[in-house]
């Protein structure tokens, strides 16, 4: 039968992980700790599931269970394993770091892609923080782009039509985190919104200090006038990937 431990164990060599040392400083758990759940001696807690998958990128409840729709939260999984339920908050899973390689003797930058869309058009819900995959782009380059640590770097696809010509349907961005006030400099970034992420170009009037919302493509209506506070910029767009001929 399948276990926690040996599912622990199976995702962690998978993801190239080493040790459960190792393992356990990424997740911010006890060695000790680690090693009894990897061994079987204790068991698995849903809080503790879930910092260590942020780190696998892989669905906390599939540690527990072997599946992902077992539970919605980590209350409801700890009562269906008869553990204690846990009310201090859970913390935000770590962001998944760009990783250097070394690549016929260059260092190149793995970036991560996220399972997440920026919609160009009126919002789509964020899928997670799951990262589907790396992609490699030399970090010479990298640096010639965004003075922002590598790690405040990812991609997101985009979904939506509003900002055509310029970025299409299932484009891939790269957002510079480390970006988050326009100021004097215009541009394209992602917005937070209640709807999820949105990618919009914004334009600042310095004279009034409000900012405007645009689309590229002209059948969007724009929002100006709009004050720096009431929007929650996350990052700005500094490189698009595009498959040719979509």
């Amino acid at each position: 039968m399948d276990t926690p431990a040996e599912r622990l164990r199976r995702f962690r060599e998978d993801k190239g992980i080493g040790s459960g040392a190792e393992l356990a400083r990424r997740a911010n758990i006890p060695e000790a700790t680690y090693r009894a759940y990897e061994a079987g001696r204790r068991p698995l807690t849903a809080r503790a599931a879930q910092q260590l998958a942020a780190i696998l990128e892989c669905p906390w409840q599939r540690l527990l269970f072997g599946k992902d729709d077992a539970a919605e939260t980590a209350e409801e999984a700890s009562v269906a394993l008869g553990q204690r339920v846990s009310r201090r908050p859970i913390p935000p899973p770590p962001v998944p770091r760009a990783e250097v390689v070394d690549v016929a003797g260059q260092p190149v930058a793995l970036i991560p892609l996220y399972d997440a869309k920026a919609s160009a058009g009126h919002g789509a819900d964020v899928d997670g923080e799951v990262v589907l995959y790396r992609v490699p782009f030399r970090e010479e380059w990298v640096r010639g782009i965004t003075q922002s640590p590598l790690e405040q770097l990812a991609l997101v696809k985009v979904d939506g039509d509003s900002m055509e010509p310029t970025l299409r349907q299932g484009d891939k961005v790269l957002v510079d985190f480390g970006q988050t006030r326009p100021g004097r400099k215009d541009g394209i970034y992602v917005l937070r919104s209640d709807d999820g992420l949105q990618v919009k170009r914004i334009q600042t009037n310095l004279a009034s200090r409000t900012l405007s919302i645009l689309s590229d493509n002209p059948l969007y209506e724009p929002l100006r006038d709009i004050q720096a506070d009431m929007i929650t910029v996350i990052g700005r767009v500094i490189w698009l990937g595009r498959q040719v001929g979509s």
